[in-house]
């Protein structure tokens, strides 16, 4: 991504309510310092975290609108809750309207909610710090661990990470995402 388009993206966050903007703020704080931490390539990690939430506050009828208009297949889970269907739509968005053509990129924005098999560092950094940023901790006191766990390992990061996951969907009643199943089997095989 050229760097006036990132500008452009900064922007569209800009347009984002305060609350979510404040969230993407301290996402990218964290998604930084674990990239700098890790290794992980920054010029990835930013588009991903700018991009990552943008269609978050689309209602739910219009993701799944948008999903059918893009030949995307919500699966069970975004069925009954199309409010995960926001990082497949927002890694189209990045494609066809800021012209970003990075795979990790996108991939860290689609799949930023479940996770999946087989994920990048640029993915882990995004997926954890969207769960770990300060005041994500502030409302959901379990996730330190994995906040803990990712300073010095992405995977057993992920692997806690998705487990938490799985142990809220079912103490909730929701429907587990094929991914986070996929993702915390390919951690648990690490």
């Amino acid at each position: 991504m050229t760097e006036p388009a990132e500008e452009v993206l900064r922007r569209e966050v800009e347009r984002l309510p305060d609350l979510l903007r404040s969230h993407v703020e301290r996402v990218l704080d964290e998604a930084l310092r674990l990239a700098a931490r890790h290794g992980v390539d920054a010029s990835k990690v930013r588009p991903a975290v700018l991009g990552h939430d943008l269609m978050r506050v689309t209602p739910r009828d219009e993701l799944l609108r948008l999903a059918g208009e893009r030949g995307i297949e919500p699966n069970e889970a975004e069925r009954v809750e199309p409010l995960l269907l926001h990082g497949r739509l927002a890694a189209a968005l990045l494609r066809e309207r800021f012209g970003v053509d990075d795979a990790e990129v996108l991939d860290a924005v689609r799949y930023h909610t479940t996770g999946r098999a087989g994920m990048s560092d640029v993915e882990k950094v995004v997926f954890l710090a969207d769960k770990t940023e300060p005041d994500e901790l502030a409302h959901y006191p379990a996730w330190r661990e994995v906040h803990d766990l990712a300073q010095d390992d992405l995977d057993a990061a992920m692997l806690r990470a998705l487990e938490l996951y799985i142990e809220g969907a079912r103490r909730e009643g929701w429907t587990v995402h094929p991914n986070v199943v996929a993702a915390r089997e390919y951690f648990v095989k690490r």
